[in-house]
């Protein structure tokens, strides 16, 4: 017999006129973190009525959304049906982008890859990339052996700020380009933009350890380095969608010289670039030149050069944390990105021996510093998920202000 449990979390709902996205928006989400629900408890936290629930439920069950369990017995009354998130009742496609490689996952409802394809390309225009993106959807799809109905979306996650008018970390001719508009009337479904920081806290919210928080920082280290804030529920995006890109802090005056042009920036201490440039020539082209990172995931932080970039990437990710801290009061930091998990546990140990960390503000509380969930895919994941999040989320154009396609 399963029992049914009393979850505190709550997400109200609305019984205005013309709310009914945001009312089955409101019910997917109480049942995505509290599963096990059953009517009368989708009911009380979402504050619409028994009527409005009744039929809203009855609708995400019968498009296959909601899956009933076994009725079980309550103490008074007749038994109750709880209530889940039916893993297979949609899916989305999630890329991770940069100038000569895409990386693609399917996932279901849950955050579960289903499948993966990963392709080279030689920083193609952005019409010849769409080409490429759509073609490689049908063929997930195809190879997954899916109904393309159930596609909820995709999303598309790449270095860089992601401005008003378009991306532009990718290539040039990018900048002005509205890739999400002409990609929807391409592939015919819903399209999502963000860069990679964003994108991963995103999945983070949903997936990951930041579950049960509203406000936190997710440190992206990839190729260079940025960081997604999110916000009192939502992303952080700034007036031209460069919030975030702490990677161009000055850390070092007269320091190394950075691609933006000044001297002694952040992630000219902490990215892979940085970590490469501890090697000698040789084994520095050898993990350049690997696309698909296997050679990355092959280093130990016990390997002298690793060892080395730990040493001097530590202190900088430290006083970068305190500014963190004092500037956003964030209720944690998750770090995350390309690093394979050894050497990113190793690099939050060696920080966490540092004297100038644990307190986050004036206030003298401890920032907890968390590893994040995802993987060496994590930007592709985080893609996947914001069309999920979209689905599943009430007022997520609110909450949560990705860019979407136009009207």
């Amino acid at each position: 017999m399963v029992k049914m449990k009393k979850h505190p979390k709550s997400v109200t709902g609305t019984n205005l006129l013309h709310a009914k996205n945001h009312n089955m928006r409101a019910v997917l989400d109480a049942v995505r973190r509290n599963e096990g629900l059953s009517r009368a408890d989708i009911t009380r936290i979402t504050n619409l009525s028994a009527q409005t629930i009744s039929n809203l439920v009855a609708e995400l069950e019968d498009s296959g959304l909601l899956l009933a369990g076994e009725p079980v017995r309550q103490k008074r009354g007749q038994p109750a049906r709880p209530y889940r998130l039916n893993p297979d009742g949609g899916y989305a496609i999630g890329f991770q982008l940069s100038g000569t490689q895409f990386d693609a996952v399917l996932v279901n409802l849950l955050g579960e890859e289903r499948h993966r394809l990963s392709r080279q390309f030689n920083h193609p225009d952005p019409q010849h990339a769409i080409e490429l993106l759509v073609d490689a959807t049908n063929q997930i799809i195809t190879d997954a052996g899916l109904d393309p109905a159930r596609n909820i979306g995709i999303g598309i996650a790449m270095p860089g700020p992601v401005g008003i008018a378009g991306p532009t970390g990718i290539a040039p001719g990018w900048e002005d380009f509205d890739i999400a508009t002409a990609m929807t009337e391409m592939a015919g479904c819903p399209v999502f933009v963000e860069n990679d920081a964003d994108a991963a806290a995103v999945s983070e919210k949903l997936y990951g350890n930041a579950k049960a928080l509203d406000n936190f920082v997710y440190i992206f280290i990839g190729y260079g380095l940025g960081a997604g804030l999110f916000m009192d529920g939502h992303v952080i995006h700034g007036a031209n969608g460069a919030a975030g890109e702490i990677g161009h802090l000055p850390v070092e005056p007269g320091g190394r010289e950075c691609t933006c042009g000044r001297r002694g920036c952040l992630e000219c201490y902490v990215s892979l670039l940085a970590l490469y440039a501890e090697f000698d020539a040789t084994e520095r082209e050898s993990l350049m030149n690997d696309t698909s990172l296997g050679r990355l995931a092959e280093l130990s932080p016990s390997d002298a050069p690793v060892a080395r970039w730990i040493k001097r990437a530590a202190p900088h990710l430290a006083t970068t944390l305190q500014v963190l801290g004092s500037m956003l009061d964030p209720q944690a930091v998750i770090m995350g990105g390309l690093l394979p998990a050894p050497i990113r546990d190793a690099l939050l140990l060696e920080i966490s021996k540092l004297e100038n960390t644990g307190n986050r503000t004036p206030l003298g509380k401890a920032l907890p510093v968390h590893a994040g969930a995802g993987n060496t895919l994590s930007a592709a994941m985080g893609a996947a998920a914001l069309p999920i999040y979209q689905e599943m989320v009430p007022d997520f154009q609110n909450m949560l202000k990705i860019r979407s396609p136009k009207p």
